[in-house]
């Protein structure tokens, strides 16, 4: 399955323009900045950590921060530059080891479609990480996909085609953060159209 994940439809939404196309159809814009507002709530003068940061579209619902993304994809971190260059700084690349022993302490960490791609030890080496360059007082925030009990079966056959194959429970989740955090929250969010299931965490 990971092979052919890797190519055709999948291999294409690597592509800025493609996948912000289906990130409209999914209606991302309203989903970016409710997860701004309700769940981020950065504020001015903040350092967040963008872990998996895409084209960065979220710096649009983001007040002045100094934001620092981090994306394997160039030619994702182009377009962010592009767009966004005047509001942070963008690397390209893995998150690892010696990423944060160079990174200076941050207030928010966002992790966002990012945990459902990685199997559980590299989820765990990630919030090993993130509980290393957060503040005290600091939060690590993700969104995911998740699979709940009696979902919206159209929403469950749509995540299970995504490229992520590490879709987890609430539980599942929860757990990958408890092991570096020590107040650890979430919230299931259904989206009613297209139908889809979101699972927000904060981690502390």
């Amino acid at each position: 399955m990971a092979s052919e994940r890797s190519r055709g439809l999948y291999a294409a939404l690597s592509h800025p323009i493609l996948y912000e196309t289906v990130q409209r159809v999914m209606g991302a814009e309203k989903g970016r900045r409710r997860f701004a507002e309700r769940f981020i709530r950065a504020q001015p003068g903040d350092r967040v950590l963008d872990i998996g940061c895409g084209p960065a579209d979220l710096c649009a619902y983001l007040p002045d921060v100094e934001y620092i993304g981090w994306e394997p994809n160039a030619a994702y971190v182009a377009k962010a530059r592009e767009a966004y260059g005047d509001r942070g700084t963008f690397h390209v690349g893995l998150f690892g080891a010696e990423e944060a022993r160079s990174l200076a302490p941050v207030d928010i960490a966002i992790v966002s479609a990012v945990l459902h791609h990685m199997d559980d030890a590299q989820a765990n080496e990630l919030f090993g990480l993130l509980r290393q360059v957060v503040k005290p007082g600091g939060r690590v925030i993700t969104v995911d996909n998740v699979f709940i009990k009696r979902q919206n079966p159209v929403a469950r056959l749509i995540i299970s085609m995504d490229r992520g194959q590490h879709v987890r429970s609430p539980d599942g989740y929860e757990a990958l953060a408890r092991g570096a955090f020590e107040r650890v929250e979430g919230t299931v969010v259904p989206q009613a159209f297209p139908p889809y299931t979101y699972f927000f965490m904060t981690a502390q």
